[in-house]
C-alpha cells in the first residue's frame, strides 16, 4: 500500500512539474509574438524592453533567443538602423536556419559601414555549411573585402586560384576582377607628372587626368594671353604697362594651369576611388540578396 501510495505522488508531482513546464512555454510563445508584433509596428523600445525580460528566464528555449534576434535584427535592417541591426544579427547561433542570411547580412552592413576588417571577421567565423554554394559565397565575400582593404594579393588568391561554380556568382567574381584593374590604374596617376606635362604644354596635364574639356579650356586661355603678352611686348616692349598686364595674367593662368593639374589627379583619383569602392560595395551584396531573398 505504501508503494502503491509512494508511485501516485511521484506521478502527481511529475505531472504538475510537467505542467508548469507546459504553462512557462505558452508564456514564452505569447511574448516572442508580442515582441515580433513590436517590432513589425517599429515599437523598437517597447519589442526590446520585451527582449530583456524573455531572455532574463534561464529556461527559455534557445530557438526563442534565435528567433528574436532575427526577426528583431530584420526589422531594424529594413528601417536602416544598421548599429541596432547588427547587434541582434550577430547573436544568431548556429542552431537555426536562419543562421547563414543573419550573418551575410551583418557583414554586408560592415562592409557597407567601412568596418572592412569587422566585416571580414565575421565572414571567417561563420560555420562551413553542407551546402558548396554557401561556402563559395563566403570566398565570393572574403575576396571582395580584400580588394576593398587594397590586399591585391589575397584577393588574387581567392578570385583566380578558386573556379566558381554558382552562376550567381560567376558574373560577379568577374566584375570585381575589372574593379581591381581599375583600382590599381587609379594608384599610378602622379600629380608631378601631371604638373610638368602642364608647364610643358598648359593642357596636357589635364589630357592625362583624363579630363579632356578642361584640358582645351586651359589650352586656350594659357594661349591667347600667351599671344596677347608676346604682341605687346614686341610691339611696345618689356617694360609697358599693358605688356606688364598682359605678362601678369599669362603667367598666373600658367602657374594656376600647372597647379591645377596638380590638383586634379588628386581629386580624380578619390572621385574614382569613391566610385569604383561603390561599385565592389554593390558587387558583393548583389549575391547576398540573390542568395536569400
Amino acid at each position: 500500500m505504501k508503494f502503491k501510495v509512494f508511485i501516485f505522488l511521484f506521478f502527481l508531482k511529475n505531472f504538475d512539474l510537467n505542467a508548469q513546464t507546459f504553462k512557462d512555454s505558452i508564456r514564452d510563445f505569447d511574448n516572442f509574438n508580442f515582441i515580433i508584433h513590436l517590432s513589425k509596428n517599429k515599437l523598437f523600445t517597447e519589442a526590446e524592453t520585451e527582449a530583456e525580460k524573455l531572455f532574463s528566464n534561464s529556461f527559455i528555449n534557445p530557438l526563442y533567443k534565435d528567433s528574436v534576434h532575427y526577426f528583431l535584427g530584420m526589422e531594424y535592417y529594413n528601417e536602416k538602423k544598421t548599429n541596432e541591426a547588427l547587434k541582434h544579427l550577430t547573436e544568431v547561433s548556429d542552431n537555426v536556419f536562419f543562421y547563414y542570411k543573419a550573418h551575410y547580412l551583418a557583414g554586408n552592413i560592415n562592409a557597407e559601414n567601412n568596418k572592412i576588417d569587422s566585416a571580414i571577421a565575421i565572414y571567417k567565423s561563420i560555420e562551413e555549411s553542407t551546402n558548396n554554394s554557401l561556402n563559395e559565397l563566403n570566398r565570393f565575400e572574403l575576396s571582395g573585402l580584400y580588394l576593398l582593404n587594397k590586399n591585391y594579393q589575397l584577393f588574387d588568391s581567392l578570385s583566380k586560384n578558386f573556379k566558381f561554380q554558382t552562376p550567381e556568382i560567376q558574373e560577379e567574381i568577374q566584375n570585381l576582377k575589372n574593379y581591381s584593374i581599375i583600382e590599381q590604374k587609379i594608384k599610378r596617376k602622379s600629380p608631378f607628372i601631371a604638373g610638368t606635362l602642364s608647364a610643358i604644354l598648359p593642357g596636357l596635364g589635364k589630357v592625362y587626368t583624363g579630363n579632356n574639356g578642361q584640358a582645351l579650356s586651359s589650352f586656350l586661355t594659357c594661349g591667347l594671353f600667351g599671344i596677347v603678352a608676346a604682341e605687346n611686348y614686341l610691339r611696345m616692349g618689356i617694360k609697358h604697362p599693358q605688356t606688364i598686364f598682359f605678362s601678369g595674367l599669362f603667367s598666373l593662368f600658367y602657374i594656376g594651369n600647372i597647379w591645377g593639374s596638380a590638383v586634379s589627379v588628386q581629386l580624380v583619383k578619390i572621385e574614382k576611388q569613391h566610385e569604383n569602392k561603390h561599385n565592389i560595395l554593390v558587387s558583393i551584396k548583389v549575391p547576398i540578396n540573390k542568395f536569400f531573398r
